[in-house]
């Protein structure tokens, strides 16, 4: 007897079969087709064999199937990318299968509150209700979930229900995007396999607890965009198999801990943008040697750029580290690769492409001093942002060497002398299409592409034209306008006064054309001539 079926990715259209709920089939996957029109709540509650069902990606929207809730064997469920945009019933929270192992209602438009996730749940379950429109309080959790991402929803209130889960399982917890709001609790010791902790984009304040430091397994500590304050705790020194660290987007305040470089040695992003940092950036950040994102932008720092930051070698081999090991659940290592990321200007969100990223920001600062020149041995950096600094000097000579940099702004500092030839603008492409206040800033350049001059370069001296002086360009360019302007007048009239001759005078075109006909016949026998007389000269 059939127990299971799967037609998964395929392009299968119409209704869902009701003979499906006279079968005995316990595991059934569906996704990835056309599917549509759920059959009724009659011809599918007979499915008491039913564990496992996919419906992922089908159109079954907008209603909430309601017989689901009667498959009283259901172990996993993914009902991902559906097109339901109804309020899930409260029966469907009080359901009592045996044990969920899977629950996937990601990425709809499903409202209404999520009462309680405190029972029913299997040992490591995986429960998934981002990307809806969930609202009201964080629900009871069970001890039990090993992953809890309720992101990208409209929950509010406090997070002290974590100290609610005492002995969990918790490796991933993602809260991001919600409006959430109060501290985070001093409790965070009984999430010993917590490896993701994601709190970005909310409205959480106060100081980070110390009991963070006991997340000794944590990869990813994600908190941007909220309102943290005060120095970062010296226990999240023992977090050392961080390897993604954003704190940007708050106001923390004081220096930059030198432990960071020393213990934190697995980061390959570390975010710290936009808060009060201040002090001058620690040399110990340069034994970062996986290091790929330094962004320490939008802060109080001072000094000189350390020239050691040429150590990071992240930055110099090509391709991405492989030594960086995520061990990451369910999301696995895609879920690092994501940073909001100044570029080109904008601020963007990246994803799956960023570990492919190699990125240096320290705009926005009070650094002085020049450039050390030791950062053009960073041959694979792809972007290099110093903007907005108090930087001064030359610029490297052999910064256009940098073959793989796409994004270079030095605007908005004191530099002085002669661009280098090694990075000669090409009048073309997209760098065309860059504002002139990309060069603000920057008084004491010259030199191509720029139109100041160098005081050295021998014939820079642009020749005046005859009885031109400096100070009268405008009268000159003014001049050249009026030029153009009464010859394309003149043009225009000579040549209506001559066609409207030919036009109005009948006597005159056909005159005209008559002498042109003959004209051209004349010029095709000399022609003709003069081919053969070519011809015959070459033949004897």
């Amino acid at each position: 007897m059939l127990s299971l079926l799967d037609v998964s990715f395929n392009s299968l259209s119409g209704a869902i079969s009701e003979k499906i709920g006279k079968s005995k089939l316990s595991i059934v996957f569906l996704s990835k087709n056309l599917l549509k029109e759920v059959p009724s709540t009659n011809h599918m509650s007979n499915l008491s064999y039913i564990q496992v069902i996919d419906l992922s990606s089908c159109n079954l929207g907008p209603r909430f199937p309601k017989w689901i809730q009667t498959l009283k064997n259901l172990t996993i469920l993914n009902l991902f990318n559906t097109g339901i945009s109804d309020t899930t019933p409260l029966e469907f929270w009080d359901m009592s299968p045996s044990q969920i192992a899977y629950m996937n209602l990601s990425s709809n438009d499903i409202s209404g509150i999520v009462p309680d996730l405190s029972s029913n749940f299997a040992n490591g379950s995986i429960i998934d209700l981002s990307s809806n429109n969930f609202c009201g309080p964080i629900p009871n959790v069970s001890s039990t979930m090993s992953v809890l991402n309720l992101s990208r929803n409209k929950f509010s209130g406090g997070i002290s229900f974590i100290c609610q889960i005492v002995g969990g399982l918790l490796s991933f917890l993602d809260l991001s995007h919600n409006s959430l709001t109060g501290q985070l609790p001093d409790c965070l010791w009984h999430f010993k396999d917590l490896r993701v902790l994601n709190l970005g984009h909310n409205n959480l304040f106060g100081r980070i607890p110390p009991s963070i430091g006991s997340l000794i397994e944590l990869q990813v500590l994600y908190l941007y965009k909220n309102n943290f304050f005060g120095e970062l705790p010296l226990s999240l020194k023992n977090c050392t198999s961080l390897i993604s660290l954003n704190l940007g987007a708050n106001k923390f305040s004081a220096n930059v801990p030198v432990w960071i470089g020393e213990n934190l040695s697995g980061l390959y992003v570390l975010i710290l943008r936009s808060n009060k940092f201040f002090g001058t950036i620690p040399l110990q950040s340069c034994q970062l040697a996986k290091l790929q994102i330094m962004d320490l932008s939008i802060n109080n720092f001072h000094g000189t750029i350390p020239s050691c930051l040429s150590n990071l070698t992240g930055m110099v081999q090509q391709g991405f580290s492989q030594d960086v090991q995520f061990h990451i659940p369910y999301f696995s290592e895609t879920y690092v690769d994501h940073a909001m990321i100044e570029w080109q200007g904008d601020e963007r969100e990246f994803f799956t492409t960023l570990k492919l990223l190699k990125s240096i920001d320290l705009s926005s600062n009070k650094l002085s001093g020049e450039i050390p020149y030791e950062i053009t041995n960073l041959s694979d950096l792809i972007a290099l942002d110093l903007s907005k600094n108090a930087l001064f000097g030359e610029i490297p000579q052999k910064i256009g060497e940098m073959k793989n940099l796409l994004t270079l702004d030095l605007s908005r500092n004191s530099f002085s002398g002669r661009m280098p030839s090694s990075m000669r603008i090409p009048t073309s492409t997209q760098l065309q299409s860059f504002h002139t206040s990309r060069y603000n800033g920057k008084i004491g350049l010259c030199g191509p592409p720029l139109t100041k001059k160098c005081p050295r370069d021998e014939g820079s001296k642009v020749p005046l034209v005859i009885g031109e002086s400096e100070g009268d360009g405008e009268d000159v360019d003014e001049l050249h306008i009026w030029f153009y302007v009464g010859g394309g007048i003149g043009f225009v009239t000579g040549f209506w006064i001559a066609c409207g001759g030919l036009l109005l005078n009948r006597r005159g075109r056909h005159a005209f054309f008559h002498f042109y006909d003959s004209f051209r016949d004349w010029v095709y026998v000399k022609v003709v001539v003069f081919i053969s007389s070519l011809q015959k000269a070459r033949q004897t």
